[in-house]
Order: C-alpha cells, then structure tokens, then sequence
C-alpha cells in the first residue's frame, strides 16, 4: 500500500473538484452512490485516530462497516485484504467502467468508494466478511488487549495477515495501542514488500540478460548431446553387429557340441577318449621331468658359475705364488752371492740403497709367527725396529693398544688375523694418524712390498 492514499490526500472537498475536472474519474460517483453528510469533511490527520472503547455490554460486540473506519484505513484495507483480481470482480458486478485500466486507478477508485456508504462499500465489506469469516469468529472471542495482541502475532507467524488485519480493525472493541500496532507493523511491511518487489525486478532484468547466453549455452549443449548421441549410437551398433557375431559363434559351438556328443556315443569314441587320457598322463609326466631337468640345469650352472670364480680366485692365488716364488729365489742368490747388511732387497728383485726407515718402529699383527725371524731381519737391515703381536690369539688383547702405541707404522696381513683385531687397529691408527698397510696374505714377499710402502 502506498501511504499518499491516506497521507496526502486532499479533502474530499478537493477531491469533488477532481471529478469535475477529470473525466476519467467523473465515472466515480457512480461507484460512491448515496449521499453522505460528510462530503465536506476533510479526511483523518497522518496520525492514528484514538477511539475511545465502547463499553462491553455483551458477549459478542458489534463490528464497524468499512465507510464507518477512519479514512486512514481504507488504503490499507483494500491494498492488503483483497487482490486485484477480486477488485475487477467486483468493479463488473457493479457494471463500472474507467476510462484507464491500470492497477493503481481501480484500487484508488474502490480507496475512494469506501469513504462513504455506496454499492461499492457494501459489496467489499460483504465479500470481506465473507471471505475471512473464521478469522472473524476467532478474533471475536478475544476480550482484552493481550487477547487481541496474541492473535495479531499468531496471525504474524502463520502468514494470515489479511484476515486478522480486517477482523481486528473492524472489532469495535479493540484497543487503540493494538490498533496503532496492527496499522504499524501492516504499513511497514508494505514498504518491505515494495522493496522485495524492486529487488525482485532487478533479479529479474538480470535473468533477462542472462536468458540469452544461457540459450547459447544450452543450444551448445544440445549440439554436443546430438554428436555424443550420434556417437553413442555408432557404439551400439558396433556392439549390435559384435552381439550378432557372438550368436552366431554361439550357435555353431552349440551344433559342434552336439555333434562330438554324437561322436561319443560310439565305441571308437570310447576308444579314442582312453588313448587321449593316456596321452595326457604322459605329456604330465613329461613335463614334470621337464621341470626337474630345468630345475637341475640351474643348480648346475649355478655350481658351474661358483667353480669359474673358484678358479679364477686359484688363478690369482698361483700367480702371486709364484710371482713370491721367483722373489724369493732372486733374493735368496743375492744373499748366497754377495751378503750386505746394507742391501735391501726389493720386489722383482730390484735393489734400493736409498731405502731407510731411519729408525722407525714396524709392527706386525697377526701372521704365522715362523716367518717373525725373517721379518725382523728385513726390519733391521733397514735400520728399524721390529716388534710382533699375534692379533689376540696368544698375547691379550689389552696388550695390542700398548704395542700400538710404541710402534711408528703397522703392518697387517688380512688372511691370517681376526677381524676385530683388524677393526681395533684401524680406528686407533685413524685416532692417532699413524700408517697402516694392510697386506694381502702373509708372506715375506708381501711384508716386502708394506715394508718398502713404509720406507718410501
């Protein structure tokens, strides 16, 4: 409802003047039939009329008829309790015509009408009263203001605001705070929904903008549904002409089946099946002598492949034998031709003069202890000094840190010590930073060789 209806009106003084001058609502008098003492009176001021209550002298109190409430009223009442499609109803019952046929001119006329005691009023009020009938006969068993009020709010929370907004402003004896109440809260959410309205019309140009590319879209889509249907149908008659395939395999299998079942029912088929079963045990035990051989050529080549790296390992092993051997030999006529304390003997039998160990101390751990005689004489001859630890066998371990400690180089064979004797001499020569030559086997020509490293 827009306010100006009951706001800004003129008096209906003014209003006559309006017909006069406007043929398009000269046709109102004949929807406001009678006449009215009141024709000159101005309408009600903005604010709320106090009506004073009527005494209750009775159960049920009289009601108000529409042209009896205050002008304030009338917009509201027509806006809020009756659609627009009832308005026509009416308005062609009534057989009246209006030169405009919008909206707001039939609902100002039926506005106007209600002012006075017409046709018009009578038949609204009628149809009212009518419509909202339950409404009516809840609302009037209410006595007090908070009976009033609690009516109001259910109607509130139900959404019946029509009904409960015509019987309470027609029940004479409500009171005026419920009145204002009722009147307030009505009139705002007419401004509320005339917001939800403009809200609504802007949601609606913008879906009206969107409707295009969202047809553009959709059109796309359809495209796409038609190629991927298009497609899809390929596929199926694809699978069709397989199906088709398959029957058919399906049916000859099924005439080959009967016919080897024919073929069974015969003596030769008996005869033919136990030649086949005995064909098949053999071709079972053969393939299982199959596996085993299989599985004995690779243990064999496995055995095979350990030998190679056997005889390479022996291969290695003869060669430095004999490389020691021809060492040794050199070395030993050297010693038989021409004896020298101060001639070392070197490997591939090359002498070096030069070769002084100026007094240092060699250690040998480990080894077999026959060969000591023969080491500490390589030692001395030049000019060291020799000591010997057997790796913990017979001399404590404890002693090998002392022994350790006294000597200036050490010398370890890897083929005749234990490893923890290993493992404790590399990390106290690491500790101490003190050379450690490990040899191959223990030899007098690989001592030669670590001892010769530590020289240099």
């Amino acid at each position: 409802m827009c306010e100006m209806h009951h706001a800004v009106l003129k008096p209906l003084e003014d209003a006559q003047g309006i017909f006069q001058q406007q043929p398009s609502l000269m046709s109102l008098k004949k929807l406001c039939w009678g006449n009215s003492s009141t024709d000159k009176q101005h309408l009600a001021p903005m604010f709320l009329p106090h009506v004073q209550e009527a005494p209750q002298k009775s159960l049920a109190p009289l009601r108000k008829k529409l042209w009896e409430l205050s002008r304030t009223y009338h917009c509201s009442i027509i806006g809020t309790c009756l659609t627009l499609a009832e308005l026509r109803q009416i308005q062609r019952r009534i057989a009246y015509l209006l030169d405009s046929d919008s909206d707001y001119d039939l609902h100002r006329a039926f506005v106007i009408a209600a002012h006075e005691d017409t046709p018009a009023s009578r038949m609204i009020h009628k149809h009212l009263d009518r419509k909202y009938r339950p409404v009516i006969k809840q609302i009037g068993k209410a006595q007090s203001a908070e009976e009033f009020a609690a009516c109001w709010d259910t109607a509130l929370s139900t959404g019946d605001i029509a009904g409960a907004y015509w019987a309470l402003i027609t029940q004479s004896n409500v009171p005026n705070p419920v009145l204002d109440r009722v009147y307030g809260e009505v009139h705002m959410l007419s401004h509320l929904s005339g917001a939800s309205i403009r809200v609504d019309l802007q949601e609606l140009n913008r879906l009206r903008r969107r409707c295009p590319e969202l047809e553009t879209q959709l059109a796309d889509a359809r495209i796409a549904a038609r190629r991927r249907l298009a497609e899809q149908e390929d596929v199926i008659a694809a699978f069709n002409k397989r199906l088709a395939r398959a029957l058919e395999a399906e049916s000859r299998l099924q005439a080959a089946e009967a016919r080897l079942a024919e073929m069974e029912g015969q003596p030769l088929a008996a005869q033919l099946r136990a030649e086949v079963e005995e064909l098949s045990g053999q071709l079972i035990a053969e393939r299982e002598r199959a596996e085993r051989a299989e599985v004995a050529a690779g243990d064999w080549k496995q055995q095979a492949m350990r030998s190679i790296d056997q005889n390479r390992w022996l291969a290695q092993q003869l060669a430095d034998s004999r490389q020691e051997r021809d060492m040794l030999e050199a070395t030993l006529e050297q010693w038989l031709s021409q004896p020298c304390p101060n001639v070392d003997i070197l490997e591939n039998n090359v002498t070096d003069e030069h070769l002084d160990l100026v007094g240092r101390c060699v250690l040998y751990v480990g080894g077999r202890q026959s060969l000591c005689a023969h080491f500490r004489e390589l030692v001395e001859r030049r000019n060291g000094r020799f000591i010997y630890h057997d790796g913990g066998r017979e001399d404590a371990r404890a002693h090998l840190w002392d022994v350790v400690q006294q000597a200036d180089a050490v010398l370890c064979p890897l083929d005749c010590v234990s490893h923890d004797a290993v493992h404790r001499i590399k990390r106290f020569c690491e500790r101490n930073t003190k050379p450690l030559v490990l040899l191959p086997r223990a030899s007098l020509a690989a001592f030669n060789r670590g001892l010769n490293s530590v020289a240099s």
